[in-house]
């Protein structure tokens, strides 16, 4: 299965092509050398990760038209909501570009009744339709060790857990990532770990470098590094960063998160998106003493933050932490979130995380018909993935990486998505 549909170079301006898939015309960074004008290639995250050879690209082509035009059509048809006095007033104000004030969001945020939920979930979901269609990035995900530096309350993998630690080698990861693009089609890999500095520059650059070389693009979910070694890996092939604010209340960060500091996170998050780094960001929901109003802004920021994709999700109380009592999170208000982030931000990719799809069967549907337009599909081998313990239960699906993708598949093409990234 191929994560990505070919498109046709139509035009190139200074540092963009215009690509065309099946009439829908695309902008898309050049992000790799030598494409030209009538070129076909494959793009994620906006950026032109491979060429494709013309007679390659006409059969896949020929696979994808029919399908392409019909997912089209059910998406379309799931994605329409009833009609509402209150929220159509709002969504005119999201159509004509004007941005939803603090309290309005909030508002939204703490609807009860269940006929006003569902339709706020429904509006949200029909302006992701309406803004960018049904393309939905799928990214493999490769958790490649589960050492720490930090002992945050909230983690599962922190410093302080008694757990079975574990570390792919250098090789281990690059053949994991060959496997995930030369066998199941994957064009965009997120790797990731704790903050390991046993990972030095020199190994890291080695990784992305190989990897790079695949034609895929490759996410940084690494934490917090220099800013030096952050240019070096984006010189050696990534492209982009998965590096969340947590929250952005100091008092709740600073209680959660000992030994670190938020404004030094923001800053580095903020050097990324300067660099050129695609940035994913965002939050947890359901830290101590957190208030709606924190919610909002967490919102707010991840989108003052230029964030290319929204990355948010419930806090799982994990009996390896300090937060083991917090209470678990009702999974309709994730879902309230996602819709009011797609109120706030018309334009954002929202990622349904696993720590969502842990709260129940369903949630990785119902996160996609609330707004959300990203997932992740977890290619960790089953021997290190079952102790990638950021909280419980996480390890609970022991399907192997192609029957999940099966099911992943599946699912979106009965909600009309393709799962495909068709460039900005």
């Amino acid at each position: 299965m191929c994560y990505a549909i070919p498109g046709k170079i139509i035009e190139i301006k200074d540092n963009y092509a215009v690509v065309d898939y099946f009439g829908e015309k695309k902008n898309v960074l050049l992000g790799v050398k030598n494409v030209s004008l009538g070129d076909y290639i494959y793009a994620q995250g906006g950026i032109v990760v491979s060429k494709i050879s013309k007679d390659n690209a006409t059969r896949t082509l020929r696979i994808w038209k029919k399908q392409f035009f019909e997912l089209k059509k059910i998406d379309k048809k799931i994605s329409q909501p009833a009609t509402n006095g209150n929220l159509l007033g709002l969504m005119q104000k999201v159509n004509l570009g004007k941005n939803l004030a603090s309290p309005e969001l909030q508002r939204l945020l703490e609807m009860r009744e269940n006929k006003e939920v569902q339709l706020l979930l429904e509006t949200a979901n029909n302006l992701r339709q309406k803004e960018l269609g049904n393309a939905c990035c799928v990214h493999g995900i490769i958790e490649f060790s589960n050492h720490c530096r930090n002992n945050c309350l909230y983690c599962g993998i922190r410093r302080g857990s008694k757990i079975n630690r574990y570390r792919m080698s250098v090789g281990e990861i690059i053949e994991t990532a060959k496997y995930a693009v030369k066998k199941l089609g994957f064009k965009a890999l997120v790797l990731q770990s704790g903050e390991d500095d046993w990972y030095d520059e020199k190994k890291l650059v080695k990784i992305v470098k190989e990897i790079s070389e695949l034609g895929v693009l490759i996410f940084l979910s690494i934490g917090e590094r220099s800013k030096k070694i952050y240019k070096k890996l984006y010189l050696a092939g990534a492209q982009a960063a998965l590096l969340r604010f947590e929250t952005s209340n100091k008092k709740i960060f600073a209680k959660v998160r000992p030994g670190t500091n938020l404004e030094k996170r923001v800053e580095l998050i903020r050097y990324l998106k300067k660099s050129g780094f695609i940035v994913a960001t965002g939050f947890i929901v359901g830290l101590p003493e957190e208030k709606n109003e924190d919610i909002i802004k967490n919102i707010l920021l991840t989108k003052d933050l230029g964030a290319d994709m929204y990355s948010f999700g419930p806090l799982i109380p994990s009996p390896l932490t300090p937060l083991a009592g917090q209470k678990l999170l009702d999974k309709n208000f994730l879902l309230k979130i996602i819709a009011v982030t797609r109120l706030a931000d018309k334009n954002a990719k929202i990622l349904v995380t696993t720590a969502l799809q842990t709260l129940g069967g369903d949630a990785l549907k119902m996160g996609l018909i609330a707004g959300a337009n990203s997932l992740m599909i977890n290619l960790t081998p089953y021997k290190y993935k079952k102790n990638y313990q950021l909280y419980p239960d996480r390890d609970r699906n022991k399907d192997d990486v192609k029957a999940s993708i099966k099911n992943a598949i599946n699912l979106l093409y009965s909600l009309g998505r393709a799962p495909t990234d068709l460039g900005i």
